[in-house]
């Protein structure tokens, strides 16, 4: 057991690294310094902003507001404000009616959905069987090449069965079809062939929100859908600024200059005006390519990685504490499909360099691409993160990216052959181990970079099994499996920090989503 006091002097030569790192990289380093007890909210000025205009931030430029070909949360916060599913959840999470009001399952591989009446697109065109069948085609269309895929690729096609009822069939039994649903928005089908490619820079949806203007690398806007069939939303407008450094966010929403972001830092939350911390459905990690080819495919190199990375200091230093280190699988307590049974792989310098010996592996030069202003501090997380792989005897080349530059190198729709390390923050949002396997278990997904025969075929049950006792063991022993042969440095499971103004009224939702509607001011 580590001593209070030899923390404390490992914690100081941690503080010596990320400054020194941080200062490599051109940036700033604010050391958590103990927010521990209760965080006072502060008072601050509010501009003139009118009682009805939202004004929110994010740390990048959307690549796209198609929302069946992108799946990257910084164009989702503008684009489920536009467009809606079938299905959406509740504030557990649970599958609730939306677009679809009803369903039933008619045999082993089809679900029928009778679809909510009198419901148009922003354009007037009409939501009804013709445009639901359209739009759960087009996004499994191996021609969208959506990122998506790995959530929706259970799903075979859509027939229209009458004007205001579908069929949806999957290629196999599929348990979760209803949560998979939850992330199909449902889009215009004569507006979305008329338009074409400009689909990635127009919208058109039934949702409570219009896209109004879109200045390029300055800010979205958006206006209220008046005969929005849930009723008018209370918030007539909404501003989505593009501001990439986090200490310009903190204090534009410390002056009243916007009224939310998601990801201040952590030590900047004593001085917001408000903020929330839910523990979120999202956890970092750093993907590691097995694929053929890969510098990294021994397994021993892969576990070396995962020893070599000290997640508990980084979650004190870079998360205030807030947060839990994830226990050797993309998963946590709460979601189907984790395993109790396995634990975090801890700090072992000396384990990794013994593994990294075993495996002929010493002085290797690896590719590490990450992120410069996607996520909150991520320049510095993965400067700390590739000098302590380099501690334990790896050569890391590390490329900070641009947000748009850096999902490019992630995506192998784009990049076929992947990097060896690539770091994300994966959201899983279907509460499901499907989700998760699906994407970064497997190779189904082009965010993947993994492959293992057993997993996959374990998969390929787990995705069909109708017992949930035999499904979960499935799942059980896919994550055991993955600890041995690990997809990922796996890091964190992390909380969803917003900061807000005073006058901001602002739940989160289990699922992450940023949804308008449901706000105030």
């Amino acid at each position: 057991m580590v001593s209070k006091r030899e923390f404390k002097k490992k914690a100081a030569l941690s503080r010596r690294q990320f400054l020194k790192l941080s200062a490599a990289g051109g940036g700033s380093l604010a050391v958590s310094s103990g927010l521990g007890g209760i965080l006072l909210a502060r008072s601050a000025p509010v501009f003139a902003q009118g009682n009805t205009n939202l004004v929110a931030a994010v740390g990048a430029e959307p690549p796209s507001l198609d929302p069946q070909a992108i799946e990257q949360r910084i164009p989702q916060m503008i684009t489920w404000n536009i467009y809606e599913p079938l299905i959406d959840r509740d504030e557990q999470g649970l599958p609730i009616p939306w677009l679809a009001e009803s369903w039933e399952q008619i045999d082993d591989t089809t679900m029928r959905l009778k679809l909510r009446e009198g419901i148009s697109f922003h354009n007037g065109e009409a939501f009804n069987a013709d445009a639901a069948v359209y739009s759960v085609n087009r996004i499994v269309d191996p021609e969208l090449a959506s990122q998506w895929i790995g959530v929706v690729g259970t799903i075979k096609n859509a027939s229209k069965v009458d004007d205001m009822t579908i069929d949806i069939e999957t290629h196999d039994v599929d348990p979760i079809l209803l949560g998979r649903l939850t992330a199909l928005a449902m889009m215009a089908p004569g507006w979305t062939e008329e338009v074409g490619d400009e689909v990635s820079s127009t919208t058109n949806g039934t949702g409570a929100y219009k896209l109004s203007n879109w200045h390029r690398n300055v800010q979205v806007e958006l206006e209220s859908n008046e005969d929005y069939w849930g009723g008018a939303p209370s918030i007539k407008s909404a501003t989505i600024r593009i501001i990439g450094e986090d200490s310009t966010r903190f204090q534009s929403v410390k002056t009243g200059e916007i009224d939310i972001y998601l990801g201040p830092l952590p030590d900047h939350l004593p001085e917001l005006p408000k903020f929330e911390a839910p523990l979120a459905q999202e956890f970092s990690m750093v993907r590691l390519s097995n694929l053929e080819g890969s510098r990294i495919g021994d397994p021993r190199v892969r576990q070396a990685m995962n020893y070599a990375v000290d997640k508990e200091l980084i979650l004190q230093q870079l998360h205030a504490g807030l947060g839990t280190v994830s226990p050797g699988q993309l998963s946590a307590p709460g979601m189907f499909g984790y395993n109790p049974n396995l634990a975090p792989y801890p700090y072992d310098l000396d384990r990794a360099k013994s593994l990294l010996a075993e495996a002929g592996a010493e002085g290797l030069e690896v590719d590490y691409v990450g992120p410069k202003g996607r996520y909150a501090g991520d320049a510095i997380l993965n400067q700390a993160i590739a000098e302590m792989l380099e501690q334990a005897g790896l050569k890391v080349n590390l490329n900070l990216l641009d947000p748009q530059s850096w999902v490019r190198f992630g995506d192998r729709n784009q990049t076929p052959v992947p990097p060896s390390c690539w770091y994300l923050v994966h959201s899983n949002s279907l509460f499901d181990a499907d989700r998760t396997v699906s994407s970064y278990y497997t190779d189904e997904s082009p965010f993947s970079a993994y492959h293992n025969d057993e997993i996959r075929t374990l998969f390929e049950a787990g995705r069909v099994e109708l017992d949930v006792a035999e499904r979960e063991k499935i799942y059980h022993r896919v994550f055991e499996l993955g600890r041995e042969d690990p997809p990922a440095i796996f890091m964190l499971q992390l909380v969803d920090l917003w900061a807000l103004t005073e006058r901001t009224q602002f739940k989160p939702r289990a699922d992450g989503r940023f949804i308008i509607r449901t706000m105030s001011l």
